[in-house]
Order: C-alpha cells, then sequence, then structure tokens
C-alpha cells in the first residue's frame, strides 16, 4: 500500500467521525457534543492506520508508533473534558457557516465544509500520521527520549495552567496571575504547542517523516496567529482590568 492509498484511507475515516459527530449535534440541536469529541475523529483513523498498518504488513509495529499513539490517546481523552473555551474560537465560523447551511439544506456545500475541516485537522495532525505508516526502527533513540520530555513538559504546563484557573475561579478571581499564569499570558497554548513540538521530534525519527512538518508549522501558526490574538481580543473586550495585566506579564515568556 502507498502512502498515498494509507492516507486516502486514514482522511476517509476522519470525515466520516466528523460527519457522524456534526450529525449527533444536530440532532441534540446543539454543538456541544461535537465540540467535546471534536479530536475523537482524528483518533479514530490514527488508530485505524495501526490496524491498517499491521494488516497490510506496511511495517513493523515499532516502539516509537506505540509512543506516539499513546501521547495522542491521552491527549484527546484530555482535550474532551478541557479546551472548550480554545475549540469555540477555533469551529466559532465553521459552525456559523454550517448553521447557515443546514438551514437552507444545501447538502453538497455542507459536505464541503466537513472536507475542508477533516483536511486541516488532518494536516496538523500529520506527525501523528507519519508514525503510524513507516515509523523506522524499533527500539527509541534520543531524538525520541527528547520529544517525550518535550511532550510531557507541554501536558505537565497545560495541566498547571488549568489547575489554577480552576482553583482561583472559586474565588471568584477574574484575572489569574499566578503560577504560570505570572510568566506568561497563555501558557496553556504555550503547553498545546510545546506538546505537538514533542510529537514532531519524535516522527523525525520515522522513514520519510519530513513531510509533517508542514502540518507542524500549520499547527503553530493557528495557535500563535489565530487562537491567540481572539482569545487576547475576548479577553480585552471583557475584562477591564485585562489590559493591567498585559502590561505586567508578557504574551508568551520573559525574556530577561
Amino acid at each position: 500500500m502507498s502512502n498515498i492509498e494509507f492516507l486516502t484511507i486514514l482522511y476517509f475515516i476522519n470525515t466520516l467521525v466528523l460527519i457522524s459527530l456534526i450529525s449527533r449535534s444536530v440532532s441534540r440541536k446543539s454543538p456541544r457534543f461535537f465540540l467535546k469529541f471534536f479530536f475523537s475523529s482524528i483518533l479514530a483513523s490514527i488508530l485505524t492506520g495501526s490496524i491498517l498498518k499491521g494488516f497490510m504488513l506496511i511495517s513493523e509495529f515499532s516502539n516509537r508508533q506505540l509512543l506516539a499513539n499513546t501521547m495522542l490517546f491521552i491527549w484527546c481523552i484530555k482535550s474532551m473534558f478541557s479546551y472548550r473555551s480554545i475549540k469555540v474560537i477555533l469551529l466559532s465560523n465553521f459552525l456559523e457557516v454550517l448553521r447557515v447551511e443546514i438551514a437552507s439544506k444545501n447538502i453538497f456545500r455542507i459536505f464541503r465544509h466537513i472536507l475542508k475541516l477533516s483536511l486541516f485537522q488532518f494536516i496538523c495532525f500529520s506527525s501523528f500520521i507519519s508514525t503510524n505508516y513507516l515509523s523506522g526502527a524499533s527500539h527509541l533513540n534520543y531524538l525520541d527520549l527528547l520529544g517525550l520530555v518535550i511532550c510531557l513538559l507541554g501536558i505537565t504546563l497545560e495541566l498547571k495552567s488549568e489547575k489554577h484557573l480552576k482553583t482561583l475561579s472559586f474565588k471568584k478571581t477574574r484575572i489569574v496571575s499566578t503560577g504560570p499564569w505570572a510568566v506568561s499570558r497563555h501558557p496553556n497554548l504555550i503547553g498545546i504547542f510545546l506538546f505537538f513540538l514533542g510529537i514532531q521530534v519524535i516522527a523525525f525519527s520515522a522513514i520519510s517523516s519530513l513531510w509533517s512538518i508542514f502540518g507542524f508549522l500549520l499547527l503553530t501558526f493557528i495557535i500563535f496567529q489565530n487562537i491567540l490574538p481572539k482569545i487576547e481580543k475576548n479577553l480585552l473586550l471583557k475584562l477591564t482590568e485585562y489590559k493591567t495585566y498585559t502590561e505586567t506579564v508578557p504574551k508568551i515568556f520573559y525574556f530577561k
């Protein structure tokens, strides 16, 4: 099986799961179900890739593939219980367009928008896909271990950031400026970036995986040039004290 055939099948699976999520949300008349399980489509396609790899005898199942898939499983499960505001920002335009097209019952345009969304999602997770095709030598090398450390650092930063938000939300604090939020206004986004950076480092050890870096670059652009500016704009509009916070805490990191 060629790489193109492999990618086509996985893209088809990813799109089918997205369609089923959207259909369920439409039947419930609420986008919450779609938002909650949005990343389950990519998890389903990646797991299909693992099964397909073994069934078609493309290559042996390696420790690198197991590592990448385990990290993806953990991250996708976590995404079901977090990232709600991020997913709303990321998918708000898509959901609004979809609502209009559903109201007008334009099936062709609905399907076209879903295909486009599936493609963007598929490209952003290309590092995981590359480790499920030709994952390379079974043993892990220093690059894989470096990638794992970066992944764990990213997840840890995300969890610590979210913990501070939840802890202080009970005290009705509108602006969180302690813990990771004292050194960056968006430590959770930095955590997501580090997680995918770590996966990309792991993917470099797979065979013919350099193409996957375009997905990582697209994801980086989406995080820092799309999601982050919209979060900043929303917070400045909603919270008058946020401007003072921006004057004391940098957007990304302190540089001393």
